[in-house]
């Protein structure tokens, strides 16, 4: 055994860089080559260097800790939590913990927040919380650009909402979909995705010259709630041939109701949600969904924010975020050759429909 602790010099020196190059290729700061961050890495692990995080911060005037806050009605969500551990592994990355605010008692408690910056997903313009973390004085990376007044964020990182919702909608077109409806989130859960979404929506119906058909369900709408917006998207509008799932988790419950109805998803009407999950793979049929890539959509929040607390990069920075499309069986229908005959489903008169 060593008869004293390794230091960060020990390291420097055995990998063949200096003090500094070690310490910010450690702390994943600073503009180390991935080379070069795996080579001191790999030193450090081979010699026994155990980083003293308390030390650093305190010589930094540092905490350590990175807040995460999401609205209360999205809590429990497929996305936001594969979403939150994204951004964990990325904090740990870095030696910092990360705490997941809690929505409702924190207002009255900001001053004594304990963390070097915070990383806000979906910031809501009537969302009180979400104004005063943005008026702290701490850097804030916001998921979605915050769409009330107050101040900037200092960092935005976002997925191409519109250009996903397109691609997705030229998908059904090409299928043979000619009028799609949406199910959207409504107004009282105003994200900065929603509205990019529905306004998508709009534009696409406009070009294609065709009739919008939305009904709206809360962020946090029950199963319940869920089914009686499809059913009465089906009733305004028996032509609906796809239907297009915004909110998270919808997509499953509007696979059952438009059984319930007669209508056989992946054949005489199409599905797809805007917010992937593994649950919407497992299902019979699998639902074509778009992809956030919610674990590396919180590890590129986390990242950001890192660097803007390390000053590489300059407040204010907005950044995209990838996603991508997963087309399954929900969108693509049988050849005629394969086709089932169809069977008739109400119409506006409660006569049948083909």
């Amino acid at each position: 055994m060593p008869s004293r602790s390794v230091t960060i010099i020990d390291v420097a020196r055995r990998a063949g860089v200096s003090k500094t190059t070690a310490s910010d290729a450690l702390s994943g700061a600073g503009r180390v080559s991935e080379a070069t961050r795996a080579r001191i890495m790999a030193t450090a692990a081979a010699i026994g260097y155990t980083p003293n995080t308390a030390a650093r911060h305190l010589r930094r005037s540092t905490v350590g800790a990175l807040g995460l806050y999401m609205p209360r009605q999205v809590l429990g969500m497929t996305f936001y939590m594969d979403f939150a551990f994204g951004a964990a592994e990325r904090a740990r990355e870095s030696h910092l913990d990360l705490t997941l605010l809690a929505p409702d008692p924190l207002a009255d408690r900001l001053p004594q927040l304990r963390v070097d910056g915070l990383v806000i997903v979906d910031p809501l313009t009537n969302d009180p919380v979400t104004a005063k973390l943005l008026a702290a004085d701490l850097p804030v990376v916001t998921v979605g650009k915050y769409r009330g007044a107050g101040p900037a964020a200092a960092g935005v990182l976002n997925a191409d909402h519109a250009a996903m919702v397109d691609r997705l909608l030229d998908h059904l077109a090409s299928a043979g979909a000619s009028t799609p409806g949406l199910i959207a989130q409504d107004a009282d859960f105003q994200a900065d995705w929603a509205a990019l979404v529905l306004d998508a929506y709009y534009q696409w119906c406009r070009r294609r010259r065709s009739a919008p058909q939305v009904r709206t369900v809360a962020a946090d709408a029950t199963p319940e709630e869920v089914d009686r917006a499809v059913r009465a998207l089906m009733k305004q509008e028996p032509s609906i041939d796809a239907v297009v799932c915004a909110p998270d988790g919808t997509a499953l419950r509007a696979l059952g109701t438009l059984r319930s109805i007669g209508r056989r998803v992946g054949d005489d009407v199409l599905l797809a949600s805007c917010v992937g999950s593994p649950s919407l793979e497992l299902c019979d049929p699998p639902i074509t969904a778009i992809d956030l890539r919610p674990r590396q959509y919180g590890s590129g929040a986390v990242e950001l924010l890192i660097e803007i607390l390390a000053a590489t990069a300059e407040p204010p920075t907005e950044r995209l975020h990838t996603a991508d499309l997963l087309v399954r069986a929900s969108t693509s229908p049988p050849t005629a050759a394969s086709r089932r005959p169809a069977v008739p489903h109400p119409g506006p008169t409660g006569t049948g429909r083909l």
